[in-house]
């Protein structure tokens, strides 16, 4: 067996593809500063305290208060919405076992686990975290209230969120330069 990587195809779609993979590659594996470790530290905790908090609690909202066909009452939504939370503990955990399982090894299925983990990301980044700064401003889109103010910070938090992914993109490319000339520095040295 070879550990000789094949070529990647030259289509804009494949590459693409690659550039995406070797970037979500980079992202959950590849070395970093603290600034790195923040940025990608945060929005995962966001990320699980919504999947934890608001999910389920929107969930017993749900099934309790806003479907009319439903209407259960508040014991079978605390249920529900437990179920739905232990559901998606267990999610994440399968998840996190299935992503280090991809950790150097190639395939269109482990390709597909780490671009589903790099969108996942970037929905965060881009649509979670403003929404719960709309949401600490006093936006909600149940019963709809979208004051300006809420407005106004959910779209300067896309920004700035906007802002942390041309970053990481770029420590990204940075990184991949730097470890490139290096490698040919070492490959020269082998060689001469």
């Amino acid at each position: 067996m070879t550990t000789y990587a094949l070529p990647r195809r030259r289509g804009l779609f494949a590459r693409l593809i690659g550039q995406g993979d070797d970037f979500s590659t980079w992202l959950l594996f590849g070395s970093e500063t603290w600034l790195i470790a923040t940025l990608k530290g945060v929005p995962l905790f966001l990320f699980l305290y919504w999947l934890f908090t608001y999910v389920p609690n929107s969930i017993y909202y749900g099934v309790t208060l806003y479907i009319p066909f439903l209407q259960f009452s508040e014991g079978v939504g605390f249920i529900v919405a437990n179920g739905v939370g232990w559901t998606n503990l267990v999610l994440v955990v399968i998840l996190a076992f299935i992503v280090q399982a991809s950790r150097g090894r190639h395939g269109p299925g482990w390709t597909l686990v780490r671009l589903f983990v790099l969108f996942n990301y970037i929905a965060v980044m881009l649509l979670l975290i403003p929404y719960f700064v709309f949401n600490v401003a006093g936006g909600h889109f149940i019963p709809p209230s979208f004051p300006l103010i809420a407005l106004a910070l959910g779209a300067m938090t896309a920004g700035m969120s906007t802002v942390g992914l041309a970053y990481l993109y770029y420590e990204f490319r940075r990184t991949n330069r730097r470890e490139a000339k290096a490698a040919a520095e070492a490959s020269v040295r082998a060689a001469g």
